[in-house]
């Protein structure tokens, strides 16, 4: 019988190779679509998604992480979580409907009236799911949710790009991304019926407690929405469409990449560390682990990027373009910063303490907008990727007073070196590449390119073996024990 550890890994590969998939078309969708549509058209998609990913992170109430915390709930209560998230939901996409006039204002896009209609009714299509692949999640199924994620964006991806070059501009985006929802959520009820089956008996008894743990779950929602995305939110409102879509480039290389890596080893480690929530030493010992080897992935992901964005970006993108260079490097080293607590979501519900989160995000959501604000009147676009380092420097250690020592415990160097150690690796490789960058330059761009991700690879492999040489061996163990013990 396979231990946790080779279960938890096992399925963290399901979840990689769909991650990787899916951040892969993310960006030959984007590349593509960079030939059709201008930055002022992406930045208007953007303004219509960030109002979908907001009512989106309302949309199930913050009910579907206590099915999972939860070892055992009964069909009654099952049942009437999904019916309280469809009408909900349905709730959700009247309210922003009936608000288009007033968010086209604050954005000054007009053409918003027409756009947040339809792109709005993902909101009720994908909480027909929702449910569905939170039961998959908590069976381990992460093969089959790998398959709803790879579906619902390989057909985003063909009917959006068919669409822009037939000229349908902004509408490519929003029906493509209709059509991967639909499909999306297709797939999650067909898997998920195998396992559970919605029903009308409903059931009551201790609902109030779920929906007192999903008020604060749901919170820690829109709070981290608040305080991730209010950068887009001033970008659009005051330097318009076309800022924001060059700021939507920067910062989906940037931050896109680290939220895929940790969505991959966060959706697996909360079941596996809702297992073992009672055993404090397993799970601190389980965290740091998993912080470290967040770190180390994101490290050299992010300071690679960083340094062959200026051969990288003028190869796949027109000159318009070409400004997204020196935000993306300095939100490089914030997402960087950022990526280091991701993985505490997954240990606070874990152990149930989904009010940490929500106090936590309710504080930073008090000093975010102010210190981006300042940031865009000291320097505009750079001015706001600037302030995001600062702030997230400056609550670094406080993160871990306040979110990371109630759950785990002293002491505080075990966390620290976890994360000081890890960055080692990716530091040495990014100073590598950008040797590599130097004395390339009288190369052909593509050859350089080539060259310096080559160097970048090799070095990072073997500064991590040399720096990580027990957590290497682990992983060599495990793909062993995978592959070759058959």
């Amino acid at each position: 019988m396979k231990s946790l550890k080779e279960k938890a890994f096992d399925n963290m590969q399901w979840t990689a190779f769909a991650s990787v998939y899916f951040s892969t078309i993310q960006f030959v969708q984007l590349f593509i679509l960079a030939f059709f549509l201008s930055p002022a058209e992406i930045g208007t998609m953007t303004m219509v998604l960030l109002m979908i990913w907001f009512s989106q992170a309302l949309a199930d109430g913050g009910m579907s992480p206590v099915i999972i915390h939860r070892k055992n709930l009964s069909d009654g209560i099952l049942n009437s979580l999904f019916w309280i998230n469809i009408v909900y939901s349905i709730i959700l996409y009247l309210l922003l409907t009936a608000l288009k006039q007033p968010l086209s204002d604050v954005f000054s896009q007009p053409e918003l009236t027409e756009f947040i209609p339809v792109a709005a009714s993902v909101i009720v299509i994908a909480a027909i799911g929702t449910q569905f692949r939170v039961i998959l999640n908590k069976e381990l199924r992460f093969d089959l949710v790998a398959r709803h994620e790879i579906g619902s964006i390989t057909l985003n991806f063909i009917v959006a790009v068919l669409m822009a070059w037939q000229g349908y501009g902004i509408w490519s985006m929003v029906i493509g991304y209709l059509a991967g929802a639909i499909l999306s959520t297709i797939i999650l009820v067909y898997y998920g019926l195998s396992f559970w089956r919605p029903g009308v008996r409903l059931s009551f008894h201790g609902l109030f407690d779920l929906i007192q743990f999903g008020f604060y779950q749901m919170g820690e929602r829109v709070l981290i929405f608040m305080n991730s995305r209010v950068d887009q939110l001033l970008i659009g409102s005051l330097l318009g469409a076309q800022a924001l879509g060059i700021y939507t480039l920067a910062h989906n290389f940037v931050v896109g990449p680290t939220i895929r890596v940790n969505q991959i080893i966060s959706t697996v480690m909360f079941p596996v560390f809702s297992k073992i929530q009672d055993d404090d030493s397993m799970l601190r010992k389980g965290y740091l682990k998993l912080v470290k080897v967040v770190t180390i992935i994101n490290t050299p992901i992010l300071l690679g990027i960083a340094v062959v964005a200026p051969v990288l970006i003028p190869i796949f993108y027109d000159i318009e373009w070409h400004n997204s260079i020196y935000i993306l490097q300095i939100l490089s080293v914030y997402a960087l910063i950022r990526s280091t607590g991701s993985p505490a979501g997954s240990l606070q519900l874990a152990k149930g303490r989904a009010d940490l989160g929500f106090k936590w995000n309710f504080a930073l959501v008090l000093v975010t907008p102010p210190v981006i604000y300042a940031g865009f009147l000291a320097g505009e676009l750079p001015g706001i990727a600037f302030a995001q380092i600062a702030l997230h420097a400056s609550l670094f250690v406080p993160y871990w007073f306040f979110m990371i020592k109630p759950l785990i415990g002293p002491p505080a160097k075990s966390y620290f070196f976890s994360i000081f150690d890890a960055l080692v690796p990716g530091i040495f490789m990014g100073a590598a590449v950008w040797v590599v960058w130097l004395l390339s330059g009288s190369m052909n761009t593509i050859v350089q390119l080539v060259a310096m991700i080559g160097a970048g690879v090799l070095f990072f492999v073997y500064f991590a073996y040399k720096n990580e040489q027990e957590l290497f061996n682990e992983v060599l163990i495990l793909i062993k024990n995978k592959y070759l013990h058959k």
